[in-house]
């Protein structure tokens, strides 16, 4: 029923992942404080909104 809640929160997972690993390789920055937190972010949001969209 809600499909496109779980569609939106795989797509900020991706891009939380690619985000991370493209910042981190292009300013060569692995323990950025503020890469963590918009990384982290982007993440949870997605891990949340992948269980919201699992319940009935």
């Amino acid at each position: 029923m809600i499909r496109w809640l779980w569609y939106l929160s795989l797509l900020l997972f991706a891009i939380g992942v690619i985000f991370y690993f493209s910042w981190a390789l292009l300013y060569d920055a692995w323990a950025d404080i503020g890469l963590y937190s918009i990384t982290a972010t982007l993440i949870v949001f997605s891990v949340l909104g992948m269980l919201l969209s699992r319940v009935q």
